[in-house]
C-alpha cells in the first residue's frame, strides 16, 4: 500500500486499485485520457462528500484508493440524522451537476458521460453504495433484496451488450464483484 501524509490528511492507494485500473486499461481498451477523466470524476465525487462533511464540521482524515473505487471514512456520521444522507448525496450530486453543466455548454464527451454514469451508478440501492446507504438513512433498514436485484438488471444488460459488441466490460465486472462482496 502506498501512503502519503499531508498536514494530518492521509492519502492511500492499495495495490488492488492499480490492478483494477491497469486491467481496465488493458482489457477494456480505454485510452489514457479516458482513464484520467474517470479518475477526475471520481475525485470530484469524493470532493462533494468532503465539502459536505466539512460543512457539518466532520474532518475525514483520509482518502483511500482501492479496487472498489475511492473511499472516505465515515467517522462521525453514525446516527447523525439528516447530516448523513446529505453527505452521502453530495458526491452523486456533484457528478450530476458536472454532467449537466457539461451538457448545457455543449460538451458531450467523456467528462459528461463519466460524471453522469458515476452519479447514477452511486445512487443504486446497493448496501455499500451511496444510494443504499441513503436508503438506510431514510428508512432505517437496508434496501430489500428484490430492489437490489431489480437495480442489477440494467447493469447485467449493459455488461451483456458491451460483451456482444466486442468490449470486455471490466469496470462492470469489477463493480459486480464489489456489489456481491458488499451485499
Amino acid at each position: 500500500m502506498l501512503e502519503i501524509h499531508i498536514r494530518g490528511f492521509t492519502v492511500r492507494a492499495t495495490f488492488s486499485f492499480f490492478a483494477v485500473v491497469g486491467l481496465a486499461a488493458s482489457l477494456g481498451g480505454a485510452e489514457q485520457t479516458q482513464l484520467l477523466t474517470v479518475l477526475l470524476c471520481s475525485l470530484l465525487h469524493e470532493l462533494g462528500h468532503i465539502l459536505a462533511m466539512c460543512f457539518f464540521g466532520i474532518y475525514p482524515g483520509s482518502l483511500t484508493f482501492c479496487a472498489g473505487g475511492i473511499k472516505l471514512p465515515g467517522r462521525g456520521l453514525e446516527r447523525s440524522g439528516s447530516r448523513e444522507w446529505v453527505i452521502l448525496s453530495a458526491g452523486p450530486t456533484v457528478n450530476l451537476i458536472s454532467a449537466g453543466i457539461s451538457l448545457a455548454v455543449g460538451y458531450r464527451g467523456t467528462f459528461a458521460a463519466a460524471n453522469l454514469a458515476l452519479g447514477l451508478f452511486n445512487l443504486l440501492p446497493f448496501r455499500t453504495f451511496d444510494g443504499g446507504r441513503i436508503y438506510s438513512c431514510l428508512t432505517g433498514s437496508e434496501p430489500p433484496k428484490p430492489l437490489c436485484i431489480l437495480a442489477a438488471v440494467p447493469l447485467t444488460a449493459l455488461a451483456g451488450y458491451s460483451f456482444i459488441r466486442g468490449n470486455i466490460p471490466v469496470s462492470l465486472i469489477a463493480a459486480a464483484f464489489f456489489i456481491i462482496d458488499g451485499s
